[in-house]
């Protein structure tokens, strides 16, 4: 039975009420001192009069039991799934004026997991900067479906925090757990073809993407259908199979049906920049990045489109453009704390100065930029890395070092 004094002074505390504010109209202060104390059990009347001061609703906030609340939680996961923020919004807001400490461990701890989900999904910075260690520690609060969230929105913040090694790890745990209990989520067959897209595996990739868009397809979720044609879109630029990239990329962007919000178009001409930017076509690769920048909301997601388009200039040996859009790239990197982004920039940085070859740079990359991006599986910076600094050590006549950074390049490229 929870324990009605306690909860009572919970909800006075919280309401900034004093004892004699509550106590007024209904009983004596020293009673309902007795009450909060837990030394008398009051009666209903008198609970239900408390509550209604406070308007604490008694029957939904302290069942212990609550399947309803349970189904209400999983209901914002859903919301959040399909990136339906809005009413995620209204249900997240609801659910945390409803949570108490009153209700069961377990409750708390979906509430507290599905809550991270939400956070890290609409790119708050409270997710990011609380303690992973705490989300760990519930793992044992879950089983079965709820075991199955818990891996797979552990992935998905190490793909926003850019650590797709740690990420893939949880997504295929999940999808064990997927197959043990005959589960159906498309989304997270999506999530590990995304992951292995930016782990460099694109063959692997496709293989998930297919199963994903098959799934979508047979619900009609026309959104992630469209994800799953970048994505393949970006597995084929990778694969150097640039005209299947075109078809699929340009397919989007020529749909109207497929492509519903500006978001979605953001991100599409992000990455036809990004595939022309890797056909080395640089002119070509800036309007497109241009318009992503202008269309996309958050810094998070105009960032990437910034290190691509400074790239682009640098290639065509515009020097001062390239450094400005360097300028406001660090700016954003520092403010969301986008260590991969700051690598690149970094590394463009020292390309636009000619110091790539320098000794300084080489040993910064080897003592902070290398181990980074090999610990979190970032092959594709990883290999460009290694390339730039073999081809600037040949210019340098430095050939012992440079043939070492080419031998490194064609093993990441097996």
């Amino acid at each position: 039975m929870t324990n009605i004094g306690a909860f009572i002074q919970y909800y006075r505390t919280k309401s900034g009420f004093t004892q004699k504010d509550l106590a007024n109209g209904i009983c004596s202060i020293s009673y309902l001192s007795k009450i909060e104390n837990g030394t008398i059990e009051p009666s209903h009347d008198v609970i239900m009069s408390l509550c209604d001061k406070l308007n604490a609703p008694y029957e939904d906030l302290i069942s212990v039991e609550n399947e309803d609340l349970h189904d209400d939680i999983y209901n914002l996961y859903k919301l959040i799934a399909k990136k339906n923020f809005n009413e995620a919004k209204s249900s997240y807001s609801h659910l945390k004026s409803m949570i108490t400490p009153f209700h069961q461990l377990q409750t708390l701890h979906f509430f507290r997991l599905i809550e991270f989900y939400y956070l890290v999904e609409t790119k708050q910075e409270d997710a990011m900067n609380q303690p992973i260690e705490q989300i760990h520690n519930m793992k044992e609060s879950f089983t079965g479906e709820t075991l199955y969230l818990f891996n797979k929105i552990l992935g998905v913040y190490y793909i926003h925090c850019a650590y797709p090694n740690k990420a893939i790890n949880y997504f295929k745990d999940a999808e064990r757990i997927l197959v043990e209990y005959s589960l159906k989520d498309p989304d997270l067959y999506y999530l590990l073809a995304a992951t292995y897209t930016r782990m460099e595996e694109p063959v692997l990739s496709n293989h998930y993407c297919q199963v994903a868009k098959e799934q979508f397809i047979g619900e009609f979720f026309y959104p992630k259908i469209t994800d799953c044609y970048v994505l393949f879109g970006i597995n084929y630029t990778l694969l150097k199979e640039f005209e299947l990239a075109k078809q699929y990329l340009f397919q989007i962007l020529d749909s109207r049906p497929m492509m519903d919000s500006e978001l979605v178009t953001a991100n599409l001409k992000h990455n036809i920049g990004f595939m022309y930017c890797e056909m080395r076509e640089w002119k070509k690769a800036i309007p497109y990045l241009e318009d992503a920048i202008h269309s996309f909301k958050s810094f998070y997601e105009k960032l990437h489109s910034y290190h691509l388009i400074a790239k682009a200039h640098y290639y065509l040996q515009e020097f001062e453009q390239s450094a400005s859009y360097i300028e406001q790239g660090e700016v954003i990197s520092e403010r969301i704390n986008d260590v991969k982004t700051k690598c690149q920039l970094e590394i463009l940085t020292a390309q636009v100065n000619n110091e790539v070859g320098e000794s300084s740079f080489v040993e910064k990359a080897e003592n902070k930029w290398i181990p980074y991006l090999t610990e979190v599986g970032e092959r594709h910076t990883l290999k460009e890395l290694y390339r730039i600094l073999g081809e600037s050590l040949k210019e340098k006549e430095q050939y012992k070092l440079s043939s070492y950074y080419f031998q490194q390049l064609a093993k990441e490229s097996i």
